[in-house]
């Protein structure tokens, strides 16, 4: 543990490479390198890569999932940048639905989501996805404030998978920001990286983390076409919406001075 602090902060913003003493040698550790160490960032305790068996769902064969408890801690950082501290963890209803409840019926999110309605609604809806074995619900909190809501799912079997040529362990999700007082592009810069590190340090076999925003939600488009991990694939329409195809990258975000 106080290894782990003392390389955490001395990888400040700028720093490309540390030189460590172990052992009577020097050791250089690059920033690549360090961040891609998933002990240092990933909390739960369901990290052990299982054996790989698949099954079928929907007709579309894909490895069996394993998903954390509800509640458990998934990913934990501080963020220079914003001098605050970025907390993922599976959704809590017991915890949880009075601020989801909250969040769902703002006009703002209630406009993308269409999911306004009593508690009761939202309750069924996060019970159902706790129970979703292609899905990870997760409360976002900053600085140990609920301040927003992720869907962390793998492409195979969602609905997302027919739409281009998904592989076994790609991964991609859905968000909203609950809490005004965290948005911003500071903010949402650093919850968004946050994002993509968890994603690709939660299994090591995910080398996409994929994104199918409206194509209408301009504040989104307008953030990743700023940040050169993401690379628009192309347009398409599902059933419900004209959405845009992102697609982010192992290589493209450990290998630039991203995180």
């Amino acid at each position: 543990m106080e290894r782990e602090q003392s390389l955490k902060a001395h990888f400040t913003p700028d720093t490309k490479n540390i030189v460590i003493a172990l052992d009577h040698q020097k050791i250089t550790i690059s920033r690549s390198e360090f961040f891609q160490f998933a002990p240092y960032w990933i909390k739960s305790s369901e990290k052990d890569l299982y054996p790989v068996i698949w099954t079928t769902t929907n007709n579309v064969s894909h490895p069996v999932r394993h998903n954390p408890e509800k509640g458990a801690l998934l990913y934990e950082r501080y963020i220079y940048e914003i001098n605050k501290t970025i907390v993922f963890r599976v959704i809590d209803p017991d915890k949880d639905l009075g601020v989801f409840s909250m969040w769902h019926n703002q006009a703002r999110i209630s406009a993308y989501w269409e999911l306004e309605g009593e508690k009761e609604k939202h309750l069924e809806y996060i019970k159902k996805n706790l129970n979703d074995p292609h899905l990870l619900p997760a409360l976002l909190e900053i600085n140990g404030e609920p301040a927003g809501y992720f869907e962390f799912y793998w492409v195979k079997e969602d609905r997302l998978g027919p739409y281009y040529d998904s592989s076994d362990f790609d991964r991609g999700f859905h968000f909203l920001i609950g809490e005004r007082k965290f948005l911003g592009l500071k903010n949402t810069d650093a919850v968004l990286k946050s994002v993509v590190h968890f994603l690709f340090l939660d299994d090591p076999r995910t080398l996409k983390v994929m994104a199918e925003p409206r194509s209408d939600n301009k504040k989104v488009l307008k953030y990743v076409d700023s940040f050169p991990v993401w690379r628009r694939v192309k347009e398409f329409d599902f059933p419900h919406k004209r959405a845009v195809l992102l697609e982010c990258t192992r290589e493209r975000l450990f290998t630039g001075a991203h995180l």
